[in-house]
């Protein structure tokens, strides 16, 4: 405490003044912290400004300790106190205790600023297609919001979008045109078939995971998974999108040249690149192809992809101390090697038992399909995803601080913009299990096979049907289990 030393070796005044700075400093803060939106406080701090400014002050506030501890000896010393090499060595070892949670500060500042600005975006991306609410329709069979010309269409699908969620969530009531809007004093029912969606606006991110690494050229994007967050309910979806449909039909300027995909989705990533003039708008041609294309499949908006290789999966399990799942399946396979010189992950689990698994044995089990399917493998993927999420805790990410940041540098892209991060992570920590609904599109999302080589053509419009009653059943629906899956019951 700055002051404390003063006050023991009689200078009461300088020390009551020391003291008095360093409360005012303290009680400055918590009024900041209690009366400020923690997310908007976060926001601004990851200003580039902002961060500089406050490890300035960071910087700024150890000076000022560091002078009341030499100042405190000083006086000690002249009031008697041995000044010799024991004194010395206290002072030392006074100063190293004082640095020390400022050098932790300035540490996690700069290390974790550098990771951010590194992954995520400056800018909103200007890919997202054009959709009312979460919808590209107004029905399923309808046709898809027609795109502005390019040079209008990123502001025009920056219009359409629902702006970021301020304030406290109202109940929701009829406007003048029977739209639902959030008015006072409204009732928080709503039924299916009333737009919901749009009237609390959802946040949508496509979870990409690619293969790319030793005998695997290119990247393939085996797991493709949809994640809609609904601001102020704890409501949440999980989407599963097979990686072997062909015929996907193409959205945005591709529609122009080929109406359809015709290979196996998965392989859709390499062609965006190597026709990237098809899929402007984004920083990465190969994920805007498939946020467009996956939002034209199913019908809702896609707002961010989020992209990280197998490499970096195992390395960042392995950084927050593993992921304990709960399995549903006899599992015995061995799987592709992340990297070069490493031996093939292996699994080998028997149903009804809970594992601990390391970062090679998680990607075993996300991997697997030896003895089951895709469809079964994309429910594991979800269901370790969610596991993942609720076992992260802040003791082991500042214990692995520095070699998250690396393994996110190396490893994950996204188009999420850095100032958005906070709102996000307030989002997917009120998510409840109990209300996030979950579909892996399977067999009966198969309208028939291709006859040239038997790869699952997709039905476009029964899909689009099932996101939109997940997208649009009531909480109470939810939590009953009527007709929907959720997290809790399905993982």
């Amino acid at each position: 405490m700055p002051g404390a030393g003063q006050v023991y070796a009689g200078a009461r005044r300088r020390g009551a003044l020391l003291a008095g700075i360093a409360l005012a400093s303290a009680l400055a803060a918590v009024v900041l912290f209690v009366e400020s939106d923690p997310v908007s406080v976060a926001q601004v701090a990851l200003r580039r400004d902002v961060a500089a400014a406050l490890l300035a002050a960071n910087l700024g506030l150890l000076a000022f300790r560091s002078f009341a501890v030499v100042d405190a000896w000083r006086l000690g010393a002249r009031s008697g106190h041995r000044a010799g090499p024991l004194g010395l060595a206290v002072l030392a070892g006074i100063l190293a205790l004082t640095a020390l949670p400022h050098a932790a500060v300035a540490y996690y500042g700069v290390r974790g600023y550098d990771a951010l600005a590194a992954v995520f975006a400056d800018d909103e991306p200007s890919d997202v297609l054009p959709a009312r609410g979460v919808f590209l329709i107004d029905r399923v069979g309808a046709r898809p919001l027609r795109a502005d010309p390019p040079t209008a269409g990123a502001q025009r699908a920056q219009e359409l979008r629902p702006t970021p969620f301020r304030g406290q969530a109202l109940p929701l009531g009829p406007s003048s045109d029977g739209r639902l809007v959030e008015v006072p004093g409204a009732s928080t029912q709503a039924t299916a078939h009333q737009p919901l969606a749009e009237a609390r606006p959802w946040v949508t991110l496509l979870l990409i995971g690619s293969d790319a690494g030793p005998e695997r050229p290119g990247n393939r994007t085996d797991t493709m998974i949809v994640v809609a967050l609904e601001r102020g309910t704890g409501r949440a979806a999980a989407l599963g999108i097979p990686r072997n449909i062909v015929g996907v039909p193409f959205a945005g300027e591709a529609r122009n040249t080929a109406k359809r995909f015709t290979q196996p989705l998965n392989a859709l990533y390499d062609w965006g690149h190597a026709h990237e003039s098809l899929f402007p708008g984004g920083d990465d041609p190969g994920a805007t192809a498939l946020k467009q294309t996956i939002s034209n499949l199913l019908g809702i908006r896609v707002d961010y992809y989020a992209m990280v290789d197998l490499d970096g999966f195992v390395d960042m399990v392995d950084a927050l101390g593993g992921v304990t799942i709960h399995v549903k399946e006899r599992i015995v396979d061995s799987v592709t090697r992340p990297a070069w010189g490493e031996t093939k992950p292996t699994i080998d689990v028997l149903p009804g038992h809970t594992y601990h698994f390391s970062g090679r044995t998680a990607l075993a089990y996300v991997r697997s399909r030896k003895a089951s399917s895709d469809y079964t493998r994309m429910a594991r993927q979800r269901c370790f995803l969610s596991a993942a999420a609720r076992q992260v805790d802040v003791a082991s990410v500042l214990l692995h601080f520095g070699s998250l940041a690396s393994i996110a540098k190396q490893s994950v892209r996204t188009d999420i913009p850095l100032d958005r991060v906070p709102d996000l992570v307030r989002l997917a920590a009120a998510v409840d299990p109990e209300l996030t609904v979950t579909e892996t599109f399977g067999l009966d999302y198969v309208r028939g096979r291709r006859a040239a080589d038997g790869y699952p053509l997709p039905a476009v419009n029964r899909m689009r049907a099932a996101v939109r009653r997940l997208i649009l059943a009531p909480p109470e629906q939810v939590r009953e289990r009527r007709g929907v899956e959720t997290t809790a019951g399905s993982c």
